[in-house]
């Protein structure tokens, strides 16, 4: 497989090194943006958006991915949105 020419251009600007850690970075900020997403739009489905709305900050302060994505099956399983929150402290 030939590599593209944006690829060769950025290696040799930054260095594979670097370009590897950015793009290691960059994976990394993505799959934490889409466990943030996917946990939220289970909890707006299941509860009522505004009380969901107040609760965004504080899940967005959540870096770890692997966390979200518990959070994500605990809102999946919760009765109500006071045991997620509940859940969500401990």
């Amino acid at each position: 497989m030939q590599e593209s020419s944006v690829y060769q251009h950025l290696l040799q600007t930054t260095g594979e090194e670097r370009f590897h850690q950015g793009l290691q970075q960059g994976t990394e900020l993505g799959a934490r943006i889409n466990a943030l997403e996917s946990l939220l739009e289970v909890l707006v489905y299941r509860f009522e958006s505004d009380a969901v709305k107040s609760l965004r900050p504080t899940l967005e302060n959540i870096s770890d991915v692997a966390r979200l994505k518990q959070l994500h099956n605990v809102a999946l399983r919760v009765k109500n949105l006071s045991t997620f929150i509940q859940d969500m402290k401990a």
